[in-house]
């Protein structure tokens, strides 16, 4: 009785210091995630490149990384000093960026795009360690309401964690750096905070067995699978659609609306708020109505965001069409992942996952050189409407898929009678 006594309550702390790690990190990362673009193009004088790499290169890093986790995390015994390490260095990158510029101001651009991406390598393998940390020790039947409560304090934690640093910032004049470093050295002291909270996990002495050699992955094997290949490539050409107009908005809200810190923060709660009221909806939407037909009418809200963008550089206007991508982004970001897991074997998922990833990981790196490429072109305006129409575009694709094999074949059938062949 006492051993079963020691396990909940065990059970109770972990699940207490979880919620308090997460709400530090949400804090760190919202911080670095919000305004590092503002920061980049207002106080740094960073280029629509630039602009652009940011999203790019973090993406093709952690595709990297998701790969190198999937070859170490099998050999682990225990997963929280592994965590440890890689959250500890990229809250270390949070410091190092706000002393770029006391270390070379000409370089600060090209060395504060250098970290972001390298940090985001120890940032993904850390993500891999916390994800089986926390499968280890909340139980599977409390997990669903664990991640319920977590993600929800977590996120009002991240609302006004946003919404203070955009409010201070506002008081300063936009073009001035050393703000801007005050607020990434915070965000690393927050992180500091974050991992003594990750310490405080209880994780028992010995858990698992090590896997001697790591199963290789058998990428032939994974190509055979028509339902993983056909889904995988539908959601390449969505993502490519999606991402082409990421670095866009920073441009558009910061350089063609005038965006300061505060408004930055104001679009970032107004987003997330989004996805707080609608998590759930989609939830139970995906259950009623199909995971594919409402992930394809999520894909069609978020079509309609960049063009609504556009419209206006009104500021209170492009608060509520980021509240409006919030809620269709909710949906999309849950039922992506859902979806591919109804579309893999049980056997070797995590290796199949892993081939999405990397597919997805080029996807996200030449998007958005994409999406500038065209910007140079067809302006702003232009490439929104196109990145508008191609996220619609792959939106009809998930609800010809939602159809069945058959609605595909049937769907090419159509689409070469009106090319006439």
């Amino acid at each position: 009785m006492s051993i079963e006594r020691k396990e909940r309550g065990n059970l109770r702390h972990n699940i207490r210091v979880s919620i308090l790690n997460g709400g530090f990190a949400m804090i760190s990362t919202g911080i670095i995630g919000t305004f590092v673009p503002l920061y980049l193009l207002d106080a740094l004088h960073g280029s629509n490149q630039q602009v652009a790499l940011l999203n790019s290169l973090p993406a093709i890093v952690s595709v990297i990384a998701s790969l190198a986790g999937l070859v170490i995390i099998p050999h682990l015994t225990h997963f929280k000093p592994f965590t440890f390490i890689n959250i500890l260095a990229t809250r270390l990158s949070y410091l190092l960026l706000g002393l770029i510029p006391w270390i070379s101001l000409p370089w600060s651009p090209t060395l504060t795009l250098d970290i972001i991406a390298l940090g985001s390598f120890p940032q993904s393998l850390g993500n891999l360690g916390w994800q089986a940390l926390i499968a280890q020790l909340i139980p599977q039947s409390l997990r669903s309401g664990f991640f319920s409560q977590r993600n929800l304090v977590v996120a009002l934690i991240g609302l006004v964690a946003t919404a203070v640093t955009g409010g201070i910032l506002q008081w300063f004049n936009p073009h001035w750096i050393w703000p801007y470093q005050i607020f990434f050295i915070a965000a690393s002291a927050f992180g500091a905070i974050e991992l003594l909270y990750l310490v405080r996990h209880r994780e028992p002495f010995s858990l698992r067995t090590p896997s001697r050699t790591a199963l290789p992955i058998n990428w032939q094997t994974m190509w055979q699978h028509p339902e993983f290949v056909r889904y995988t490539l539908l959601s390449a050409f969505f993502n490519f659609g999606w991402q082409m107009s990421w670095p866009l908005f920073n441009i558009f809200q910061i350089r063609d609306a005038g965006a300061t810190g505060l408004w930055l923060g104001l679009f970032a709660v107004a987003a997330q708020l989004g996805q707080i009221l609608t998590f759930r909806w989609w939830g139970r939407q995906s259950d009623t109505k199909g995971g594919m037909g409402t992930l394809a009418f999520a894909s069609a809200g978020v079509a309609t965001v960049p063009w609504l963008t556009v419209l206006s550089t009104n500021l209170w206007y492009l608060t509520a069409v980021n509240m409006e991508s919030g809620i269709f982004l909710s949906g999309v970001n849950l039922l992506l992942f859902t979806q591919l897991l109804a579309k893999i074997p049980q056997e070797n998922r995590a290796h199949y996952i892993a081939a999405y990833n990397v597919v997805l990981g080029a996807i996200a790196f030449l998007a958005p050189e994409f999406g500038i490429w065209c910007f140079q072109w067809i302006h702003m305006q232009g490439t929104m409407i196109l990145s508008s129409g191609w996220r619609l575009a792959g939106a009809l694709l998930f609800a010809t898929a939602a159809r069945g094999p058959g609605a595909v074949s049937d769907a090419r059938s159509l689409w070469w009678r009106v090319l006439g062949r």
